[in-house]
């Protein structure tokens, strides 16, 4: 019996495989990995910028948490320092009150001597010291003004206008915006008025 390989001949060579070609080049492929990895790149880059922008957020709130509490300190530091300015004011005043009292007693002579002089200078030393602070005089040149005078004598009149502050009998002082103490003043008030206020039994 022949062999069918007998047949065909000698042995033929080995055929060879068939690779089918998709049609996608080397270059193709390596500009789609290297889009691949530019994609990959900027999902990246937004994330870490996304991570930066809250963690600049959070540095911007708490600086300004910071900010904050540095302006609430000093505001209660002055606060505090102007409660304590006003107390110590309102002691002194007194003091200057009897300053003033002497000044205004004393005679002429007794003003212009070296004693008088050097109770004039204490007074207005004390005085620039406490400007420096921001005490100052309540104005008496105003009609009266009840949030800053208090009046506890009137006169009748119709020389000046009604309210109109006539004579200071103890100053009135101001620490900043705060009421220290009212001036004490007498008022004026119109002839009229009085003369309705009195009972119709007196003359």
């Amino acid at each position: 019996m022949t062999d069918d390989r007998d047949r065909r001949g000698p042995a033929s060579e080995e055929e060879p495989l068939e690779v089918t070609d998709p049609g996608e080049s080397l270059q193709d492929a390596l500009e789609e990995e290297e889009r691949s990895a530019i994609r990959a790149a900027e999902e990246k880059l937004r994330s870490v910028e996304q991570d930066l922008s809250e963690l600049r957020d959070r540095h911007l709130r708490k600086l300004a948490e910071i900010d904050n509490m540095r302006k609430r300190a000093e505001r209660e530091k002055r606060d505090h320092f102007r409660v304590a300015l006003m107390d110590l004011a309102r002691d002194f005043l007194p003091i200057l009150d009897n300053l003033e009292r002497a000044m205004s007693h004393a005679s002429a002579e007794e003003r212009q001597s070296n004693f008088g002089q050097g109770i004039g200078l204490i007074r207005r030393q004390l005085m620039d010291l406490w400007r420096r602070h921001g005490l100052e005089e309540v104005d008496t040149r105003v009609p009266f003004d009840p949030t800053r005078h208090e009046a506890v004598a009137t006169q009748a009149t119709d020389e000046v206008a009604p309210n109109t502050v006539l004579d200071v009998l103890q100053k009135g002082y101001t620490l900043g915006d705060k009421l220290v103490r009212p001036a004490i003043v007498k008022v004026s008030v119109p002839e009229r008025e009085e003369r309705s206020d009195r009972s119709p039994d007196r003359p």
